[in-house]
This record gives structure tokens, C-alpha cells and sequence, in this order.
């Protein structure tokens, strides 16, 4: 078969899906979207062959591919079909694999445009993916993940493959279970030297995302240790959020807080009020709470366990945690009760799936919550609130004596097992009776 041939097979092939809409059963758009990711390695490969007037169709056939995926994006289903989204995903990823090279050596325009492609598109679908310990763990993922930071590494040009591969990290980091994959890859001190010459790295939009990787890889106890390493809380500290640097100031406020809170030790939390300042407790708690009421749990991009996770640390600090409780902004203002009963409707909402959908980041959000609540009953003048919440009781006396095999994964060293946690609420009041 000739050169000639090989193209225009393909683009037949192509030319199948150009009548592909909104309109037509999900079965069809699903078989549409998992044919055309199968067929794209070999419209990468016909291209070193491909004629000028070839890879013409070649490029304009791409908008098949993003229309199709754009269609995929839009549907129920994909909140439904895990093993269709796994399919996409790693579709999409095993083309990168393949093009690793790319990182290294990039000299195809065609190439180069493709693989942006399919690097937006595996990002767009990252946070549909339920992820398991075996996944990225092959030495050709391994490599891959390798040659992106090398490649982001040496660029200070802001290309275009580094303003789109950063993101795609970013999207990669906030899935805590892919975190060690990313540390035995060499993130953390890559993502460290990154912030430090981010305004010559990375574009205007882009400014923000290694301070947001990094948030991420400090949500894992590895990333903690290998951060701290690398000194990233010397660099996280310099970091000045003026208005013409970032979009939204407080909202890198909040983050550089939660950062600086994950990287010290609760030693260090119980004796330093001064840095938290009211209006960054605040903002903490807005966050937790705006994120709670949202249907999937996030705002802003932050789910509503990484706020929570922050402030039960911060509650080893008296002060702090009388401040929350006590005396928070919070706009309409919420009293202790309030907060107590807000939380406590997210655990019975997220307790009743629990092992049920295999959400780990649900089931570590509970983990959260139960150790919010044990901390909050060992503080005296709040204690009480917590044994009159009947709802609350229920599910810890639930939690406590449930046989089931809870999935703490990624569980931070510095919390306790919903089985421990629920069984110590139980025995402080117990005690006091």
C-alpha cells in the first residue's frame, strides 16, 4: 500500500463521523468518540508521509475530533458510563505515551497541534475519572510524566506546549492518589523552582498553576515531606499577591494559607495565632461552606474537603478555633450551631454512599468531617453542641460500630480513621454521662 493510499484511508475513516450531533443516541456517540481516539495514532503516522493537500485534510479533520468530544462533554452520561470515561482517558493519555518524544524534540507543526489537542482534551475529562493505585504506573507513563516536567523545565518561552501540558498537570495533581506518581516523577522540586520564575515560564493565565500544583502534591503526607525537602514553604512565603500578578487576590490569599498550613506541624499551628488573620479564617471557612452547598461539592475548583482538611488542622489552635466558631464574618452570619448542622448534613449525605460509588475523595471528605467534629467536642465550651446534634450522634454511633471496610485513602497522618474517630465522640460523651 502506498503512501497516498494510507491517507486517504484514513480520512475516509474521518469522514464516517462528520454527520455526528447532539441529537443521536447516546450508543452511537459513544462508539463515535472511542473509533475516532482508536483511529488518531494512525492519522499521526500518516502525516510523515502525507502530501501538502493530505495533511491540509489531515488538519481540518481535527475539528471532527473536537466536535465528537465537545458532543461527549455535554452528555449525562458521562457522569454514569465510568468504564467509557477510563476508555477516553487513557485513549487519550496512551497518545501522549506515544508521543513522548514530542517533549523532547518538537519539530512537526502537524504533531505539535494534535497533541495540544489531545493534551485539552484529557484535561477537560481528568476530573471524571475514577482513578485506581495501578493507574499511570507503567514505565512508559512514568517517562511520559518525566519528559513534560524536563520539557517545562527548560522552557522560559511560553510555548504552546508548555501553556497547555501545565494545565493538564494541574487537572492530573488535584486527583491525590496520582500524587506519588507525580513525586516519583520529580514534581516537587521542578513545581518549587517553577514558582520562582513562573512571571518568565508561564503566560499571564497560566501564572498561577505551580502554586496550585504545588497546593495539590502538599494534599498527599509524601508531598508534604519532599515539599519541605525542596523548602517550599521559604518560597511559598515570598510569594506577593498583588492585584496585577493575580485575577482574584484573595482567592491566592486562601491558597497560600492552605499551603502554609499543610507544610507545618501541628506544634507549630498551636503556637502561631497571628499569622491566620480573621479575614483568612474566613475565607477558609467561606470556601468550606460554598463549596458544601454546591451539588458537587467544589468552588472555585477547590472541593470542599481541602478547606476542611486546612481547618481541622488549624483547630488544634484554641484561638483559631474559637474565632471560627465564635466570632466568624461569615455572610448571612452563621453561629456555632449552624456551622455544626451544615457540616453535619454533608457527612449524612456523603456517609450514606459511602462505599457504595468507590468516590475516595466522598469517603475522605467523611474522614474530614468526623475529625472536625472530635476536635470541636474536646473544646469545653462547644462540646455539648455536638452531643445534642441527634443527626450527628447517629451517624458517629452508625460510623463506630459499622463493619464495613472503610477506604481511608490518602488519609493525612495528622487525622484519625472514621472507625477511631467515631469511637472517640462516643467514648468522651460516654465518659461524661
Amino acid at each position: 500500500m502506498d503512501s497516498i493510499s494510507q491517507c486517504q484511508i484514513v480520512l475516509s475513516k474521518i469522514s464516517e463521523f462528520y454527520r455526528i450531533n447532539i441529537n443521536d443516541p447516546d450508543e452511537k456517540i459513544k462508539a463515535a468518540i472511542q473509533n475516532l481516539l482508536d483511529l488518531w495514532p494512525e492519522v499521526l503516522v500518516s502525516a510523515n508521509t502525507a502530501t501538502d493537500d493530505e495533511l491540509f485534510a489531515l488538519n481540518v479533520s481535527r475539528a471532527v475530533l473536537t466536535q465528537v468530544f465537545a458532543i461527549v462533554l455535554s452528555k449525562d452520561f458521562l457522569n454514569k458510563d465510568q468504564l467509557l470515561v477510563r476508555k477516553i482517558f487513557f485513549s487519550l493519555f496512551n497518545i501522549l505515551v506515544d508521543n513522548t518524544s514530542i517533549f523532547q524534540d518538537n519539530n512537526s507543526i502537524f504533531i505539535d497541534s494534535n497533541i495540544r489537542l489531545i493534551i485539552k482534551m484529557a484535561m477537560s475529562i481528568t476530573s471524571f475519572v475514577q482513578f485506581n493505585d495501578g493507574d499511570l504506573t507503567k514505565p512508559s507513563d512514568h517517562q511520559l510524566l518525566i519528559a513534560i516536567r524536563e520539557h517545562i523545565d527548560q522552557d522560559f518561552k511560553h510555548d504552546n506546549l508548555t501553556d497547555a501540558v501545565i494545565s493538564f498537570i494541574w487537572n492530573l495533581s488535584d486527583r491525590t492518589i496520582l500524587v506519588p506518581r507525580l513525586l516519583k516523577a520529580g514534581y516537587a522540586k521542578s513545581v518549587v523552582d517553577w514558582i520562582l520564575t513562573r512571571e518568565m515560564k508561564f503566560t499571564v493565565d497560566k501564572i498561577d498553576a505551580p502554586i496550585h500544583i504545588l497546593h495539590n502534591l502538599a494534599r498527599h503526607d509524601d508531598g508534604i515531606d519532599q515539599l519541605n525537602s525542596y523548602d517550599a514553604l521559604d518560597v511559598i512565603e515570598e510569594i506577593k499577591t498583588q492585584p496585577y500578578i493575580f485575577d482574584d487576590v484573595d482567592d491566592m490569599t486562601t491558597h497560600i494559607a492552605m499551603i502554609r498550613t499543610l507544610l507545618i506541624n501541628i506544634k507549630q499551628i498551636k503556637h502561631d495565632s497571628t499569622y491566620y488573620s480573621n479575614k483568612t479564617v474566613n475565607m477558609l471557612l467561606q470556601l468550606s461552606i460554598n463549596a458544601a452547598k454546591n451539588e458537587n461539592y467544589r468552588y472555585k475548583g477547590s472541593h470542599v474537603s481541602e478547606p476542611l482538611t486546612v481547618l481541622v488542622k488549624l483547630f488544634y489552635n484554641n484561638e483559631i478555633l474559637d474565632n471560627i466558631l465564635c466570632k466568624n464574618e461569615i455572610k448571612p452570619s452563621l453561629t456555632t450551631s449552624s456551622i455544626i448542622e451544615l457540616f453535619t448534613t454533608l457527612l449524612c449525605q456523603l456517609y450514606s454512599k459511602i462505599n457504595l460509588d468507590n468516590d475516595l475523595l466522598e469517603n475522605y471528605t467523611c474522614v474530614v468531617i468526623l475529625n472536625l467534629f472530635w476536635l470541636i467536642s474536646n473544646y469545653e465550651k462547644y462540646s455539648y453542641l455536638i452531643g445534642e446534634c441527634k443527626k450527628l450522634m447517629d451517624i458517629v454511633k452508625i460510623a463506630a460500630n459499622d463493619k464495613q471496610s472503610f477506604i481511608d485513602t490518602f488519609m493525612p497522618r495528622t487525622m484519625k480513621s472514621i472507625h477511631q474517630t467515631a469511637n472517640d465522640i462516643l467514648r468522651k460523651f460516654n465518659n461524661n454521662n
